[in-house]
């Protein structure tokens, strides 16, 4: 019998790594941490989490969050140790090239922007979804978990009539138009639009996106994430 994999919530991670929820914003930002499972809130693997408990790697958490590092041989670790990245765990210490390139970009950017927020926060977004399903698809390999297909067809109550549409199509729906125009193609509210999206798991545009006149300069469409099982929903 195949137990399952132990997962924890946000409010359980900035417990055990001791963080303050802005602390932990700025590792999802960089793809120190990120979410293996869950709608709505999400959840992080807790073996993980459990790995960035260790006296070792919460000071490599507060390297990153206070670019404060040695990239080739941080000054706490003992002569000679191994600085290696951990592969086994879906999460990403602080010795990728990419990863460290994308840190740079991020910190200097929101220091020259200082105090005023960081200016391009749909590229944080395509980071964060990136890093989120690297770690999602180590999870699933490590553990022998399989989603049901990602284009599975969904019923939906469009003028109270039974519809059956793909995930994908509703995808490309609220990412071709606004919400409130989408919306009014099916038949149904904004509101309704939003928690159906939320429900499937659906991406969509942050506020402004249509504000673009330039197609080429809104963030791409992303791909879809795994559909969760109901099982898996509530766990």
């Amino acid at each position: 019998m195949i137990t399952a994999p132990r997962l924890c919530e946000a409010s359980e991670v900035l417990e055990r790594l001791k963080l303050k929820a802005y602390e932990l914003e700025e590792l999802l930002n960089v793809g120190i941490v990120a979410p293996v499972a869950g709608t709505g809130e999400p959840r992080y693997c807790a073996e993980t989490i459990d790995r960035l408990a260790s006296r070792e790697q919460r000071t490599r958490l507060s390297d990153v969050l206070w670019w404060d590092f040695d990239l080739q041989q941080p000054a706490y670790m003992p002569a000679g140790a191994p600085w290696a990245r951990s592969v086994d765990l879906p999460f990403y210490p602080f010795d990728d090239q990419e990863q460290q390139s994308w840190a740079r970009r991020c910190y200097k950017l929101k220091k020259a922007c200082a105090p005023f927020p960081y200016p391009y926060p749909e590229r944080l977004a395509r980071y964060r979804s990136r890093m989120e399903d690297r770690a999602t698809k180590a999870f699933e390999r490590k553990h022998g978990i399989k989603r049901p297909s990602r284009t599975r067809g969904i019923d939906v109550s469009i003028r109270g009539t039974q519809v059956k549409i793909s995930r994908a199509k509703l995808r490309d729906l609220v990412w071709s138009k606004t919400m409130i125009r989408a919306g009014a193609d099916l038949g149904i509210t904004e509101t309704a639009l939003r928690g159906l999206c939320k429900r499937y798991m659906i991406p969509i545009p942050t506020r402004g996106h249509f504000n673009r006149k330039d197609p080429k300069k809104r963030p791409p469409k992303p791909k879809l994430p795994p559909l969760l099982s109901s099982r898996d929903k509530d766990d």
